[in-house]
């Protein structure tokens, strides 16, 4: 279980798609963990199968959101805010 919550993690998707325009998930990767207080032990953390952590819990955040209709993929590989 991550140390931020989930919806911390929504939070920190938009801030980086507002800060970056649309963009590619690595660049919201980087951009979160420059710019949000995310806890180590989510950026070192992994899951039962051997995934980061923090990538999988931005990604569910991307995933959660699009299905709200507040993140859109203009392209493949681009997320941007509706």
């Amino acid at each position: 279980m991550p140390s931020a919550s989930r919806a911390t993690y929504c939070r920190w998707v938009v801030n980086a798609l507002k800060a970056l325009g649309p963009s590619t998930p690595k660049s919201v990767y980087e951009w979160i963990r420059k710019n949000e207080p995310v806890p180590a032990a989510d950026l070192s953390g992994q899951t039962a199968d051997g995934e980061n952590l923090f990538k999988k819990e931005v990604r569910f955040a991307r995933w959660k959101m699009r299905q709200e209709g507040v993140i859109v993929s203009p392209k493949r590989g681009v997320w941007a805010l509706s």
